[in-house]
């Protein structure tokens, strides 16, 4: 039944936007600037009358799924209530009003009265406009006799079929009351059943109900036998002219028939029938709306004949099963069920998946916990043991380091020494390539020793714990620009600074990396330079900052600079050991902080760092 309630509201608003654009009448077409489709539907009932409803939603929307520029305009002919069609020269003249300056090249007429008002009044209103009709019960090739540019698809109940299933379904069946009405269209039906039927070999007697009214049609069905059964064909009005929708008629039978009833619509499933090979408004509709596209994309309509074929489906309420006690065996395979309750393994399928795949894998887990218990309780000794050496380890390594920074010192001041002796005593005196050489060793011990230096440094960082002491953040400015007043004077720079708070973490370690950010922003500048220290608070950190008039770093490297030996620059010009901001990066992560730049080439570069206000 979700489906059907799906499909009801879908039909709703349809619906609503077909009498929209009824409603708009033949000027809206001159609104759209030429760029819509207009197409007429002639709907022969009313609205809410379910079957020609469905096959309007299964016409508007095929159209619109292949050509959203059709603009489709629906007339409702009102032919349930007013069967004699009396009223058609009123609604031609109405028309003939309507439409005269409106092109309408193709029309599609649903249902019986609206075909042959169509055939009727085409060359008064639309001369010559194709038209493709469906749902034409007791369709004859002589209704379209003489007629041009018409083609369509016939409204054709599989009542063989249903008939069929309805005594192999209930093999003690001796009678069928066939219910139809008495208009054009229920007498349609019945000849069509009448000729299904006919050589029909059955011991069972089929009757056909008389023109009744709604209560002797009842009284009717009241009398009949256990071994009856009964088959809904067309009935929309009854004698006294009271119109059913297929819902209401179906709720009817299904409320007072003691036997099964069998129907021929897909529209009054779900409401009080119990089945049988049943035609759907809304696929009958889309399948004429299929031709309405082939002819409207240019096909010549002769090379599309009438379609008379069947397209019923087998479908049963399971309510109406398990209310006369039919057993699922006796339905055909493939069938349709509505109505069926859902299982709670169909309804959750993912939830019930879901709770096993993870009650498995709790399984495995706690599995896996249990052999990896005694697994710990060995790596815990093994982690003891392993810690023990790491420490032993630690020591070395801090041995190792002391020692280099003395043994292998030593050597390099020597060396350093000497060849600073050599150039004193013999510059000048020996050949300019001696001179050169021994500039370039100076050099190079000098870099050496510097790049010695930086890298011990940048090892034994975190090798002892960070103190996070309270600090004026005042003296660690200074004291960063203590050690930097012969350069800031050389280079004529200009450095000023924000009053600073009060810091927390380690003294010589902050002063380290302040002082490492100030000379590189004198460093390397084409200019006299001017450099602007900051520090402002940010909920509960302090951001600080060093901004130069540099010549800034492009964005492709700004990432890359805070690595160990990234030098972005020639060492001649712009001496340096590539470990500096390294040092910084690893200054900033031991106070639980970041740092990052923000430059643009030729315009300077900003260093910020971030460190806990506690």
């Amino acid at each position: 039944m979700r489906r059907l309630h799906a499909a009801h509201a879908a039909y709703l608003a349809v619906l609503f936007m077909a009498l929209t654009l009824t409603i708009a009448g033949p000027a809206h077409a001159a609104d759209a600037g030429g760029q819509k489709t207009r197409i007429l539907i002639l709907n022969s009932y009313h609205p809410y009358y379910t079957w020609s409803d469905n096959e309007l939603i299964g016409i508007v929307e095929t159209l619109h799924r292949s050509r959203p520029e059709i603009e489709p305009t629906v007339e409702y002919l009102d032919c349930k209530y007013f069967p004699k069609m009396e009223h058609f020269g009123k609604i031609r003249d109405l028309f003939i009003q309507k439409y005269r300056n409106v092109t309408i090249p193709l029309i599609i007429a649903v249902d019986n009265p609206a075909l042959e008002f169509a055939l009727k009044y085409r060359d008064a209103i639309f001369p010559g406009t194709p038209i493709v009709f469906c749902g034409i019960n007791g369709f004859e090739p002589a209704m379209i006799k003489g007629q041009r540019n018409v083609t369509g698809v016939a409204e054709r109940l599989d009542v063989r079929g249903t008939v069929e299933l309805m005594l192999k379904v209930h093999p003690a069946t001796r009678q069928i009351f066939v219910i139809h009405d008495y208009t054009s269209t229920g007498l349609a039906t019945r000849r069509q059943a009448e000729e299904d039927l006919k050589g029909f070999k059955s011991p069972v007697a089929i009757r056909y109900m008389g023109n009744l009214t709604t209560d002797g049609m009842l009284r009717q069905l009241s009398s009949l036998s256990t071994d009856s059964l009964v088959l809904a064909l067309s009935y929309s009005r009854d004698r006294d002219g009271r119109v059913f929708d297929h819902t209401k008629i179906a709720q009817l039978l299904g409320e007072r028939s003691p036997v099964p009833v069998y129907g021929g619509h897909e529209e009054r499933i779900g409401h009080g029938i119990i089945g049988g090979s049943l035609l759907g408004g809304r696929q009958h509709g889309a399948q004429a709306a299929g031709m309405a596209l082939e002819v409207l994309n240019g096909r010549d309509i002769a090379t599309l004949p009438v379609y008379t074929g069947q397209t019923g489906r087998v479908m049963f309420d399971y309510t109406q099963l398990t209310r006369f006690h039919i057993p699922m065996s006796r339905l055909p395979y493939g069938c349709t069920l509505v109505n069926k309750p859902v299982s709670f393994y169909e309804r959750y399928t993912r939830l019930v998946w879901t709770t096993i795949f993870v009650m498995a894998s709790l399984g495995m887990i706690i599995t896996l916990l249990i052999l990896n218990i005694s697994q710990s309780r060995r790596a815990a000794q093994e982690l003891a043991h392993k810690a023990q050496e790491l420490e032993k380890s630690n020591a070395e390594l801090k041995e190792f380091n002391m020692l280099a920074y003395h043994d292998l010192q030593e050597p390099l001041r020597v060396i350093g020494g000497f060849v600073q002796l050599l150039e004193k005593r013999y510059r000048g005196k020996l050949d300019r390539e001696a001179d050169e050489f021994i500039a370039i060793i100076v050099a190079n011990v000098s870099h050496l020793k510097h790049l010695f230096n930086d890298l011990l440094t940048y090892l034994n960082l975190g090798r002892q714990p960070v103190r996070h002491v309270p600090l004026d953040g005042a003296e660690i400015v200074t004291s960063a620009l203590a050690g930097l007043e012969e350069m800031i004077a050389r280079r004529g720079a200009v450095v000023t600074h924000a009053p600073f708070p009060e810091l927390t973490g380690d003294g010589q370690l902050l002063v380290m990396l302040l002082r490492n950010l100030l000379e590189n922003a004198l460093k390397f500048s084409r200019k006299t330079p001017v450099i602007s220290i900051d520090c402002r608070s940010a909920e509960d950190r302090h951001i600080i900052s060093v901004q130069d008039n540099g010549f800034g770093i492009a964005p492709e490297y700004q990432e890359k600079i805070f690595l160990l030996f990234k030098k972005l620059h020639n060492r001649d010009e712009y001496p340096g050991t590539g470990i500096g901001l390294a040092i910084c990066k690893r200054i900033v992560e031991l106070h639980g902080g970041k740092i990052w730049l923000e430059s643009e080439p030729d315009k300077g570069s900003t260093f910020f760092f971030s460190l806990p206000a506690r």
